[in-house]
């Protein structure tokens, strides 16, 4: 089934030419384009698969109780307004955001991106979570990882799936998805999004398996 997408930003211009941009693509069906927020809660109720949208529209998205692992939310990032914060960042995820796609990103990347979070992958790039923790010195204490756990880390914060992760590691998925509820115990989360997010706050330690920082050698 083609992926419908719903396009919604303040600037209907920008809205418009988004939604001509993708309406030809594979896997792709734009179901509706609009800069207006009582339009966008009427278009919501019909549970599109994703919706692509600037900070403005993302903000009324998020008012709307978005039914969890339904409607993916894919935000256009705007580098004028400056990196997001830590804080904000993570309130944001917790509300249902999937997804940061900067304005500098081509047509192609933003397909992919549409394609990999209605396949239940989240989309955030480094660049963008390392610019949100600048502000955020304070050290998760003391946790430490096993070195298969560390190596399972790092491709989650990559978006890689229970099922490619197995395949990289040769164990199966179950034996994946085990290690990765005992990391969202270590890290006090309850998703991978979060999960991506509190290890990058010490990328050193906890993405790079076998470099030392907390990382044990179980």
């Amino acid at each position: 089934m083609p992926i419908r997408l719903l396009i919604c930003c303040r600037n209907y211009l920008l809205a418009e030419g988004l939604g001509k941009l993708l309406e030809d693509a594979e896997q792709l069906v734009v179901g509706g384009v609009t800069c207006r927020a009582e339009e966008l809660t009427t278009m919501l109720r019909d549970s599109p698969d994703v919706v692509l949208c600037d900070r403005t529209s993302c903000e009324h998205v998020f008012t709307q109780n978005l039914p969890v692992n339904g409607t993916k939310v894919l935000l256009l990032a705007n580098e004028e307004n400056g990196p997001f914060n830590y804080v904000d960042l993570q309130e944001m995820v917790a509300k249902g955001l999937a997804g940061i796609m900067p304005f500098d990103s081509d047509s192609q990347l933003l397909k992919k991106a549409i394609v990999k979070l209605h396949a239940g992958e989240l989309w955030i790039d480094h660049k963008t979570i390392s610019n949100a923790l600048v502000s955020k010195s304070e050290e998760k204490p003391n946790i430490r990882l096993t070195k298969k756990e560390a190596e399972i880390l790092k491709y989650v914060c990559a978006g890689d799936t229970n099922k490619k992760i197995a395949q990289r590691l040769n164990i199966s998925e179950q034996t994946v998805k085990s290690h990765c509820n005992h990391l969202f115990k270590k890290f006090g989360v309850k998703n991978r999004v979060k999960l991506a997010l509190q290890a990058s706050r010490s990328a050193s330690k906890f993405l790079n398996a076998g470099t030392g920082g907390n990382v044990s050698t179980d």
